[in-house]
């Protein structure tokens, strides 16, 4: 794969300017860009970018809806390499031929693994500076380099995070004004990744304003809910290099705005877990943060769907966590256009 732009291509878009989801410097002359073939894959993020190997034998679970393996007569075996329910990263992942350990149905042998899974259930940013500081401590890998291609997508649990402290950030000002500051250090942190050379895609939050959970507390608290969303993205794109050599900007905000606007999907329903809406719920919610009962995003399946319809019909899995049958799809193709586009 190439991260080339054609040289027809770089011109119009020297002449009209730069997209806002491609980070690219705007100028005359022309430039050659070599083909970049990324040796490893290293994901950094949130539950949106994660995968669990629960049983520890390379068939992993996501936070997503995970699709059965439909040789299992007792329909209860959870297959990761699903082509219907892959994760973003793992479309991405496939698109180079990179294998995760988490997912590795194949038995890759070790000394071929070369995608590797950091990302976690509930991480904020500072959670991913962590993840970042763990990678690259490690002695059993390579530090991060010039062969290797990035994922960062954090934020949605920073911004729930804010918009419940209402102790820390007492008004809607010190919230707006929070969220910035998260996104700018993320920011500051995918620029600090580039410096070791790695080649990095970063997502924004998408609108949280626009989730089942945020339309349930009514149109001024979803309404709050994006503009926090927004002040994070905000602080995001403004911290990053400029330069497009190394930085990618994913819009996924975009994706899932247009699914909702254009997709005829159930923008209200969860297909899997009972909705969490108030810190009430909270109290007698288990360690993944859904009510007792409705079980955990990693148990939701194509068998514990609401319905048939629902496991490709609903766009959400619980209150804000989207389905990998289309969402997820449309993350990855994004992801793969980008890095093929990015004039890395």
């Amino acid at each position: 794969m190439k991260f080339a732009m054609p040289a027809r291509l770089w011109r119009v878009l020297a002449a009209v300017g730069c997209s806002a989801g491609l980070l690219a410097s705007c100028g005359g002359g022309t430039s050659h860009y070599d083909t970049f073939v990324p040796a490893r894959l290293v994901v950094f993020g949130d539950e949106f970018s994660t995968l669990v190997d629960v049983n520890g034998n390379g068939n992993s679970y996501s936070y997503a809806m995970n699709g059965l393996d439909s040789t299992d007569t007792s329909n209860n075996t959870v297959k990761c390499s699903d082509s219907s329910r892959l994760i973003w990263v793992q479309k991405l992942a496939s698109n180079y031929g990179l294998v995760f350990k988490e997912c590795n149905p194949n038995s890759v042998a070790s000394s071929a693994i070369n995608a590797y899974m950091m990302a976690g259930y509930g991480a904020t940013e500072r959670a991913v500076e962590a993840q970042v500081t763990r990678f690259q401590s490690n002695i059993a890998h390579d530090a991060l380099g010039s062969k290797d291609l990035v994922t960062v997508w954090v934020g949605m649990n920073d911004v729930v995070e804010i918009y419940k402290d209402n102790v820390t950030y007492s008004s809607t000002a010190d919230k707006k004004a929070e969220a910035y500051a998260r996104g700018q250090r993320v920011g500051s942190l995918v620029n600090s990744l580039a410096d070791t050379g790695a080649r990095v895609l970063v997502g924004q939050v998408f609108e949280l304003g626009s989730t089942p959970w945020a339309q349930s507390l009514g149109s001024s608290e979803a309404s709050l809910l994006t503009d926090l969303s927004d002040d994070f993205n905000e602080g995001l794109r403004n911290k990053l290099l400029n330069d497009g050599s190394k930085i990618g900007l994913l819009t996924f905000n975009d994706t899932v705005a247009n699914l909702v606007q254009y997709g005829g999907y159930d923008n209200s329903t969860p297909a899997c877990n009972t909705l969490h809406v108030s810190d009430t719920d909270a109290a007698s919610a288990d360690s993944n943060g859904y009510l007792s009962g409705s079980g955990t995003l990693l148990t939701c399946t194509t068998n514990t769907a609401t319905s048939d319809t629902s496991a490709t019909k609903n766009l959400w899995v619980d209150g804000f966590h989207l389905n990998a049958y289309m969402a997820h799809v449309q993350l990855g193709n994004l992801a793969i256009t980008r890095a093929e586009s990015n004039p890395f």
